[in-house]
């Protein structure tokens, strides 16, 4: 009899490992199906020992060892997806069961389980791994890895392009599968169940080179790639959003390694991390890694306050400004020329909050205590406002539809702060009441394919304008004329990466506008603003590097956030017993205690430690022990 260890490829899983008993041998690696509470499930085997030498253990233990119930073993990684799998679990301090899941598309999981596709076959590939990195426009790095497709073909090496969502995988692989069609495949998780299957077994078929283009996901495809990209590499959506908390870039690059893959790193701004890493001379170039961004779009910074300090100084009157001097020319100009014009905002709603002019207090929900947000909301015979909570989904109209007293004392006094594009809209529609405005944020489309409708439809009409949120970025082909009306909001965010964010998305902007740029801004410091207006790609990452090696953020230091979510009560008590169980590294507990829906609480603390000091194996041990209640992100983007 063996004593087989296994970890559960499920999530939610009580505990990393589980130990069971089989007749025969199970090698490592190996996937089987074991029973797990009233349930089966895939767990892959982390070790095989013959039961004789733990007789005595197995006799004096307080509890029985359940068999395998289906024992027909599977191997369906290979070694070098496993390491790489172990290594990306280690670092962000998550169970391997849980990743392997988390980077496993669940049809190929299953297709192997009933045994509809073969092993994996174990290639000896003998490569050098090394990781370049480029820096430049969309355009720039397409054709960089067009001439690099190519010449691979020419020397019979395969490609994997590693894009971050499904839109980047539909674009990158048109573009760079142009003439090689019958060799190029694309794979993202909106694919058919069975053209997945298709694709991977066409893809693994095949004796020619081929390029892959697909996400994460799907670059465990068993079959050698002797380059691998890693393109977008600044997005966020490469970091997981539910458990496990991994970055998927991280994993990409330990299986370029384990694979014997070169990698290429690249992005219109690479993240800090990467440029510090071009500075030790870990990366080395594989295109000119621009210090510049050279785009020919005519680019122009506006303070609103200027002109509002113009009104009140001539009239007397305290106006806000929405749409300045400069952008009124923009779109009567962009009228008369039959141009469109996309205006951006960060918020949706009439304004992201409601604040008392007597106390200063928040209208919040009184289900999480989220401030709640104006929202227009039109209706067959006029427009009404409503309160919703974007935290719980709350919904209230104000009383009369008009009036609303403020939580905290009382009064009538109460005024929308922020922009949304609603309000934008409100004075779009006085401005040009016969231009055809089309309006795109989280609430109008509810799904991707109503988002890209509408900005079809807006594409497709002349003298038009958008109004949207940053989600319509990524859709859009190109625009004549984008003003950002506001995203100042943005810098309130607590996240570590929120200047990347910004910077990357007005460089997306300026690829994306072939007439003006504008952008709005009541902000003190605009020397983000001017960067990246200006393409000082240079300037802003070692501006970014400076700050975070002030403040010890990545690359200087790790960050641990472990979050709780509980009754009050139980978090506060909870928190204490967790800050004593993990007392030599200096826990650090938030003291703001933030309310969820259904009376639920949250509360963080913070890990900071020293560069090179992790992965720890003791506070790994540890992190690994928490309760599933507990969640923990490694390198969080944002703190609370």
């Amino acid at each position: 009899m063996q004593i087989i260890t296994v970890a559960p490829i499920v999530r939610g899983a009580l505990q990393g490992a589980l130990t069971y008993f089989s007749k025969d041998p199970i090698a490592v690696g190996m996937v089987v199906v074991v029973p797990v509470r009233t349930r089966e499930v895939p767990a892959i085997v982390l070790l095989s020992e013959d039961a004789s030498g733990s007789k005595s253990a197995l006799k004096s233990s307080d509890f029985a060892i359940r068999k395998i119930t289906r024992t027909k073993p599977r191997r369906i990684w290979s070694p070098a997806f496993l390491k790489s799998a172990e290594e990306t679990a280690n670092f962000s301090a998550q169970k391997l069961g849980e990743t392997l899941l988390a980077l496993t598309p669940k049809t190929i999981l299953d297709a192997h389980l009933e045994g509809m596709l073969d092993e994996p076959k174990i290639v000896e590939t003998g490569g050098y791994f090394e990781v370049l990195a480029i820096q430049g426009s969309t355009e720039i790095r397409l054709e960089a890895y067009q001439r690099l497709v190519r010449e691979s073909f020419v020397r019979h090496e395969s490609v994997f392009v590693c894009v971050p969502t499904e839109d980047d995988v539909v674009h990158v692989s048109h573009v760079l599968g142009r003439g090689i069609e019958n060799y190029t495949f694309a794979l993202h998780s909106s694919t058919a169940k069975k053209l997945v299957l298709e694709t991977w077994k066409n893809a693994l078929a095949d004796e020619h080179a081929i390029l892959v283009v697909g996400t994460a996901k799907y670059i465990g495809l068993p079959r050698y790639f002797k380059t691998i990209v890693l393109d977008e590499e600044h997005s966020h959506a490469w970091k997981t959003f539910s458990r496990p908390h991994i970055d998927l870039r991280m994993f990409v690059e330990n299986y370029a390694r384990a694979s014997g893959s070169t990698l290429i790193i690249g992005a219109p701004i690479l993240r800090a991390e990467t440029h510090e890493r071009i500075a030790r001379g870990n990366i080395s170039e594989f295109d000119r890694i621009a210090t510049r961004a050279r785009e020919e779009t005519k680019t122009v910074l506006i303070d609103p306050r200027r002109e509002e300090k113009s009104i009140r100084e001539n009239t007397g009157k305290r106006n806000m400004v929405l749409v300045s001097k400069d952008l009124r020319k923009l779109l009567e100009d962009a009228s008369e020329r039959g141009e469109r014009v996309l205006l951006l905002s960060a918020r949706k709603g009439l304004a992201p909050v409601t604040t008392c002019g007597d106390c200063g207090a928040l209208v919040r929900c009184p289900e999480c205590d989220t401030p709640l947000v104006i929202h227009k909301k039109e209706t067959k015979n006029s427009d009404t406002q409503v309160f919703i909570c974007h935290g719980c989904g709350f919904t209230r109209v104000p009383e009369n539809n008009v009036h609303e007293t403020c939580p905290n004392c009382g009064g009538w006094k109460l005024q929308g702060v922020g922009v949304g594009i609603d309000l934008i809209d409100n004075e779009i529609a006085a401005l040009s009441p016969k231009t055809k405005r089309f309006i795109l944020d989280g609430d109008r489309a509810k799904t991707r394919a109503q988002a890209k409708k509408i900005v079809a439809q807006f594409e497709k009409s002349e003298s038009s304008i958008l109004i949207a949120t940053p989600m319509a970025i990524p859709l859009l082909t190109a625009v004549e004329n984008t003003a950002i009306i506001s995203i100042d909001s943005l810098f309130a965010i607590p996240d570590i990466r929120m200047s990347e964010r910004i910077f990357a998305l007005i460089l997306l902007l300026r690829e994306k506008t072939t007439g003006t740029l504008l952008i709005q801004t009541r902000a003190d410091d605009t020397i983000i603003f001017k960067q990246a207006l200006s393409g000082k790609l240079f300037q802003f990452a070692e501006n970014e590097l400076a700050t975070r090696k002030a403040f010890s953020y990545p690359p200087y230091g790790t960050i641990i956030k472990i979050t709780l979510r509980g009754k009050r009560a139980e978090v506060l008590s909870e928190m204490e017993r967790l800050k004593v169980f993990l007392v030599n590294y200096a826990p650090i507990v938030l003291g703001t205690m933030a309310r969820e829906p259904k009376n639920i609480f949250r509360m963080h603390m913070i890990l900071k430690l020293a560069k090179n000091n992790w992965p720890n194996s003791d506070l790994l041990a540890k992190l690994r022990a928490l309760p599933m209640q507990f969640t923990v992100e490694v390198n969080p983007n944002n703190l609370i």
